[in-house]
């Protein structure tokens, strides 16, 4: 099962529609963490710890399982299944 790799950053971490939309990179077709980075090259340092920058990485600390149960614990279903446990 692939990995929704072109998911934006606000549909993987469940942001807040209104609050997304307020978001720079919600305006850009870029990854959260180029945009980030051009705004503020310190910022980009927290992009470096968060769990879209790293999922997405090609040499990703996380496996494909780790990520798929990290997206399901935030009740994001990319398997075409419920995930279990979540409310």
């Amino acid at each position: 099962m692939p990995l929704r790799s072109d998911w934006p950053c606000w549909e993987i971490m469940k942001c807040n529609p209104d609050e997304a939309a307020q978001c720079p990179a919600y305006h850009s077709n870029r990854p959260c963490w180029e945009v980030m980075r051009d705004l503020d090259f310190r910022s980009f340092n927290i992009c470096k710890d968060c769990f879209v920058y790293v999922s997405k990485q090609k040499n990703s600390i996380f496996s494909k399982e780790e990520i798929l149960s990290i997206m399901c614990q935030k009740g994001i279903d990319v398997t075409g299944h419920r995930c279990p446990n979540f409310r």
